[in-house]
């Protein structure tokens, strides 16, 4: 017999062996399995060739036809369990070992062809008609071991059947590699039918094997190389399946909100350390909790541990056992580090079925839940309103824009020289048919980050227009409306145009629009938003600097665009009566009118404050010009905004 194929097979099993370990792949169902499967394969593999050694160069006496009697009966023993290890190992790496778990059929035949198989071996003890070694140790083939084939067939085409049912939740190259190893063994077998003296069938089994290890365990592209935990990828892979197959996982989300924060003060360098040590000590306490090491890291400071296997309590006792070390001050080097971190269990799909919702809710979870170092749960909120708005926001928006669920609300600026309102500001507003009127400050923070607040800019654009064209506007005494232009809508390569067509088609004087923008929108792209504001400005239509103080001032970036109007933030407000704040606001408005702009003080809500800087005097270098605020008027809707108007004129 050639013996060089079994010796073969063992060298190639040895190295994927070798390998699995080099990539520290200790822990977890999937990788318990793959070494079962490594470990019959290898038994099986040396077997064989210690039985053919036997056979080729051993005397023939009874102690050898005893041993390789021995040897036979222990590569039979090991090469029957091939394909019965194969089975769940399919189930776990595909990720539906709950249905091999729980299924009594399946688990009833996956037993019942490994109970055959030995009852049949053991049987050959007693009545030789698997296999006979005679004495001059020569190995017979008898009937009954048709009886293994049989039973490896049924394995085989239940196998790929388990496959082709979840082909479409496999990827393709793990898929294809997975159901090779049947063919590929299949054509061993037919091999060594053929030829008995050529024992090639594990060796064509180890070939296998050894694609199945390049293809499916490349780390490089299931671990992160930062913190060794999966990554995204993997766990987009994951609960793909879970979704798309029903299966029961628990979801435990850890966010470090202040990630941002530690990456200043620690640097890149120190921070990837702290991200490898948070990850190591979460592994290690799910491998405490018996929970494996499914853990991902979904990047930005978010880590993900998802689990099939266990039950809500056991999740729970890690979430708190996480909660507890977080809730320590962390060391990385010498440096004192404590996190901020908000923890969620939550059910997949029982809790959220949908991929879509469930990737909005880990990226965002840590700002639609309330602010608590406790583990929180998704069921306890799931029926709160507020919660299911910030939960369904994007999905809100859309809904919004497709039905323009949209209403504009106008709020009067006061001039503190004419003592009349001389402008409006528009506001949005959202209504949603389920929830009813939703907060600008939710859903305008939403739009920017998803990319809808352009719809709702057009919107508003078009509907202020309107607004300004109709008859009702005319008699009210208001010189513009100003309307709020976001960060992205600043950036628009066609804004001018669009605004342009706005004014031709509601024959509208562009002095009457006024647009606001705000010191972060400038100092984004100043290319493009100078480009867009210079050309609205030659067009005619005014500029106001909206919420300025708030952030870091550009001076030169104020007095170098063609801003008529400075509004002040109501911080300056709420310290007035602060001596040294006092001096700062005469101070800013001093500067800005020595600038030559005009100055609006938003946020007045009570008479001291008009007071004050009405006693300034619009006509001194330190007094504003225009005040806004709820002393005055909170934002109204467009007809009550109409009477209102209408009542102040004929006072």
């Amino acid at each position: 017999m050639i013996l060089y194929y079994d010796a073969c097979a063992i060298i190639i099993i040895s190295l994927v062996v070798i390998s699995c370990v080099l990539k520290r792949m200790f822990h977890g169902r999937t990788n318990g399995l793959f070494y079962i499967l490594l470990g019959m394969m290898m038994a099986s593999a040396f077997a064989d060739l210690c039985q053919a050694h036997m056979q080729n160069y051993s005397a023939h006496t009874e102690t050898n036809r005893i041993l390789q009697c021995m040897w036979q009966y222990i590569y039979f023993g090991t090469h029957n369990l091939i394909l019965p290890v194969y089975m769940p190992f399919v189930y776990s790496n595909i990720g539906m070992w709950h249905e091999f778990k729980q299924n009594r059929k399946v688990k009833g035949l996956w037993l019942g062809g490994i109970i055959i198989n030995a009852a049949v071996l053991l049987s050959n003890i007693i009545y030789p008609w698997v296999f006979y070694i005679t004495p001059d140790i020569e190995y017979q083939r008898r009937p009954g071991i048709v009886i293994f084939y049989i039973v490896a067939v049924f394995y085989m085409i239940y196998e790929i059947g388990v496959l082709y049912k979840y082909r479409n939740i496999i990827k393709r190259d793990k898929l294809i590699v997975m159901v090779l190893l049947f063919p590929i063994s299949a054509l061993g077998i037919g091999i060594q039918a053929m030829f008995p003296s050529h024992l090639v069938e594990m060796f064509m089994i180890s070939i296998a094997i050894l694609l199945f290890s390049f293809i499916i365990w490349r780390e490089e592209e299931t671990l992160d190389p930062v913190t060794g935990a999966k990554k995204y990828s993997s766990a987009h892979e994951h609960i793909k399946k879970a979704i798309a197959t029903g299966t029961p996982n628990y979801i435990l989300l850890v966010k470090i909100v202040n990630y941002m924060n530690i990456r200043l003060y620690l640097g890149q360098e120190l921070l990837n350390e702290f991200l490898r040590e948070q990850s190591g000590l979460m592994r290690q306490v799910a491998r405490q909790t018996s929970l494996g090491e499914d853990l991902y890291y979904l990047e930005d400071g978010l880590f993900g541990f998802i689990s099939d296997s266990c039950d809500y309590e056991t999740m729970k006792l890690f979430a708190q056992k996480i909660r507890d070390h977080f809730l320590d001050i962390l060391m990385v080097k010498n440096f004192s580090v404590l996190a901020d971190a908000r923890l969620c269990i939550l059910g997949c799909p029982e809790d959220i079925d949908n991929f879509n919702t469930l990737y909005t809710f880990c990226s965002s979870f840590h700002t639609i839940m309330p602010e608590t170092r406790d583990v929180m749960h998704y069921p306890d909120y799931v029926d709160d309103r507020d919660f299911k708005i910030k939960s369904e926001l994007d999905d809100i928006i859309d809904r919004a824009i497709k039905s323009r669920s949209f209403e504009m609300y106008y709020q009067p600026i006061y001039s503190i020289t004419e003592k009349r309102f001389v402008a409006a500001e528009a506001f949005v507003r959202m209504r949603d048919e389920t929830y009813g009127m939703i907060s600008p400050g939710l859903f305008i923070s939403a739009a920017e980050i998803s990319g809808a607040i352009h719809a709702i800019g057009d919107y508003i654009l078009d509907d202020v227009c309107r607004f300004i064209s109709m008859n009702d506007f005319i008699g009210l005494g208001l010189s513009c409306i100003e309307v709020n232009m976001s960060t992205s809508q600043c950036l628009e390569m066609n804004l001018v145009e669009k605004v342009g067509r706005l004014l031709k088609r509601y024959n509208l004087d562009p002095a009457m629009l006024s647009l606001e923008i705000t010191e972060s929108a400038v100092d984004f792209d100043p290319d493009i938003v100078d480009q867009n504001i210079n050309r609205l400005s030659e067009m005619g239509i005014r500029f106001s600097l909206d919420d300025y103080g708030t952030g870091y001032s550009n001076v030169k970036r104020v007095t170098s665009l063609p801003v008529e109007i400075v509004k002040l933030d109501k911080t300056f407000v709420d310290g007035v009566d602060d001596p040294q704040m006092c001096i700062m606001v005469q101070e800013t408005i001093k500067m800005l009118k020595q600038m030559g702009k005009k100055v609006l003080v938003e946020g007045v809500e009570e008479e001291k404050v008009v007071q004050k800087f009405t006693d300034l005097g619009a006509d001194y270098i330190q007094g504003c010009e225009y005040l806004q605020g709820y002393y005055f008027c909170r934002p109204l809707p467009e007809r009550s905004f109409i009477e209102f108007m209408q009542k102040q004129v004929l006072n």
